[in-house]
């Protein structure tokens, strides 16, 4: 059923997120005159193929500076084609009225609020923690719901640090451990912490590669970059390593512990007797943050994108809500691993 309002919903899903009766689409593959990326990752560590094409039309990308420099090639591609818009300044765009916030996801990763007819619609996307994601009222409101799930709640970011920084430095069964890193994304916040603390690291090419650009989009130094694994490892050295990398040769880690760092190893049954030892680590917005955020805005109206099951959708209908999910059954891939 539409919304309280009798209207037509706001939000719709073709190859990403449209915002009904605009030319908006949002982190869509195709479609769309003016197609917002919320965040460097959306596409995921694989899929940087499947960013809108710009082609010869009128196709612009509406995204953020620091977006376009994290994407590398990808972005420059793109940037001809961008509208850079800075954050908390409206702008007219025909009868729209749009601005994009940051949503505190990663750097430059911004929500979108799209204003029709004295209608309020946010796109959010991803977004981060509360003290970094900024909130606008809405009429309606999309939110990526990935971690939306009744077995997932993520520790405090505080005691997932403390726990990070004892596993790194606990060389107590043959070396330090291997850090498995999912999502991508998340590999410069666990490599700042870690160096920062002074722990020496080691990493895979595609980790490297993405502290790299994050020091490209922030202060000079702010972020030390860890040394290449180059097959061979120190007893304090830790490695970091994405989740969905082949295994490193077992030489250099044969009788190290394999730890999975990720937002995902907060939920019930991660790790396993075979598998690494889950570490939970948040990064996102887990079901009691997702709710929070949506109860903040004040949306009659809340699409879930990519959500694993109606957990919270059945919550925000208690409240009086139209909520309900949007996505192709693999949404969740598609958004989720940087």
């Amino acid at each position: 059923m539409p919304g309280s309002r009798n209207q037509e919903r706001a939000f719709v899903y073709r190859a990403g997120v449209r915002v009904a009766g605009t030319v908006v689409a949002c982190d869509a593959a195709a479609g769309g005159d003016l197609v917002f990326l919320s965040h460097a990752s959306v596409f995921g560590a694989h899929g940087q193929r499947a960013l809108p094409r710009v082609g010869g039309g009128r196709r612009q990308i509406l995204t953020t500076d620091a977006t376009l420099t994290l994407l590398g090639p990808v972005g420059e591609r793109l940037r001809g084609r961008a509208l850079l818009a800075p954050f908390g300044r409206p702008f007219a765009l025909g009868e729209l009225r749009l601005e994009i916030f940051p949503s505190g996801y990663q750097p430059g990763a911004a929500s979108l609020l799209c204003e029709r007819a004295g209608r309020r619609m946010v796109y959010a996307g991803p977004i981060g923690p509360a003290d970094a994601a900024e909130v606008r009222s809405a009429d309606a409101l999309c939110l990526d719901a990935r971690h939306a799930c009744r077995d997932l709640a993520f520790p405090a970011r505080a005691a997932a640090e403390e726990a990070l920084l004892r596993a790194a430095r606990d060389v107590s069964e043959g070396g330090a451990p291997v850090l498995l890193i999912d999502p991508l994304a998340l590999a410069p916040v666990v490599a700042r912490l870690l160096a920062e603390a002074g722990v020496p690291l080691r990493a895979h090419r595609r980790i490297l590669e993405a502290v790299a650009a994050y020091r490209r989009v922030e202060p000079a130094g702010a972020l030390p970059a860890p040394q290449r694994f180059a097959g061979r490892l120190a007893g304090d050295e830790v490695l970091l390593w994405p989740a969905d990398a082949r295994a490193p040769a077992p030489g250099p880690s044969r009788g190290r512990r394999a730890l999975l760092v990720s937002p995902r190893a907060a939920g019930a049954g991660a790790g396993g007797p075979a598998g690494p030892t889950p570490l939970p680590f948040p990064f996102g917005a887990d079901l009691p943050a997702l709710a929070r955020y949506a109860a903040a805005t004040g949306a009659a109206e809340v699409a879930l994108v990519g959500a694993p099951d109606d957990e919270l959708g059945e919550l925000l209908r208690g409240r009086g809500v139209d909520a309900y999910r949007i996505g192709s059954p693999r949404q969740i891939d598609l958004f989720g691993h940087g």
